[in-house]
């Protein structure tokens, strides 16, 4: 399906033409269509496009691209593009889970920007959502993008949560205080639920590691009752997706000496926790964890 839109789709505020940088054309049409043909090299160059100007400046290889989509579940068929004179200038990649539907990047090239690419691209892909049977939509934002935030909100998105990100150091956890066993996300997958504080985001989920659980670490911490804690970390990307510990055993330095266990890791990115959880905070902080740029979880019934 192809929707074709006559660019600029915003004009300037003195009513004159917008033109298309390096582009002697005025009004080439925008063609809206969708992604489910886009290699995924195209696709990893045109987000790379869009976000090079941002306050993290993405440079994904599409190796690295690629493990990005797989983990959140890309559905081409219902992401879409923007195409002006044949190249891509503005995408929404999304996924589609069942009733849920979520908003993995969207991001338009700078040469193409306030022309209403954004809003033409959202306005076909919650109609996908819909057609694919998806009831709801999630996305996060990072909490400095105010343009992309008023965006979403203006669409009829609500925050839902704060999330914050850390950067830290892996712990040296007293040797020999807790018996810490590798094995494999599968393993304890369905078991670790109840030990969590607070709902992963979409990209650290059950459903999103199980996506890539060959390229999980995960290590944990047993007693009589099971699961006493335990930790994954996604090594190519340098992110704690989960740690918990069960309640009864907190406070017993099981948490660090889960980290302590990867020896060969030296330092970890944790995104997407959630602010309203005192305890992880606290966690962090006794850590020596450095905050970093947090985001929004945004939320919508579509």
């Amino acid at each position: 399906m192809t929707t074709n839109y006559r660019y600029p789709l915003m004009q300037p505020e003195d009513n004159t033409p917008a033109r298309i940088e390096g582009s002697s054309a005025i009004t080439s049409p925008a063609k809206i269509q969708s992604a489910e043909a886009c290699s995924m090299e195209a696709l990893c160059a045109a987000m790379n496009r869009s976000f090079s100007d941002y306050a993290v400046p993405m440079h994904l290889t599409t190796e690295a691209f690629t493990f990005m989509m797989r983990q959140r579940g890309l559905d081409r068929a219902a992401s879409r593009i923007a195409l002006v004179d044949g190249e891509i200038a503005a995408l929404w990649l999304v996924s589609v889970r069942g009733a849920a539907g979520y908003l993995i990047s969207s991001g338009t090239d700078p040469t193409h920007r306030r022309r209403g690419l954004s809003r033409a691209l959202a306005a076909e892909c919650l109609s996908a959502f819909k057609r694919a049977g998806a009831a709801n939509l999630q996305t996060e934002v990072l909490i400095d993008n105010k343009q992309a935030h008023d965006l979403y909100l203006s669409l009829g998105m609500t925050t839902a949560r704060v999330l914050d990100c850390y950067a830290l150091s892996r712990p040296e956890g007293p040797a020999g205080q807790h018996e810490v066993s590798e094995v494999s996300w599968h393993a304890v997958a369905q078991a670790v639920q109840p030990l969590q504080d607070f709902r992963p985001s979409w990209q650290n989920d059950a459903e999103s590691l199980n996506a890539i659980a060959d390229d999980v670490r995960c290590h944990a911490v047993f007693d009589g009752a099971g699961v006493a804690g335990y930790a994954a970390i996604v090594p190519s990307t340098g992110t704690l997706a989960q740690i918990a510990v069960r309640q009864d055993k907190r406070r017993m330095g099981i948490a660090g000496a889960l980290l302590g266990s990867y020896r060969d890791v030296e330092s970890l990115r944790v995104i997407n926790a959630d602010n309203a959880s005192d305890g992880f905070r606290d966690f962090m902080a006794s850590l020596g964890a450095e905050r970093t740029l947090g985001q929004y979880e945004l939320k919508m019934s579509l």
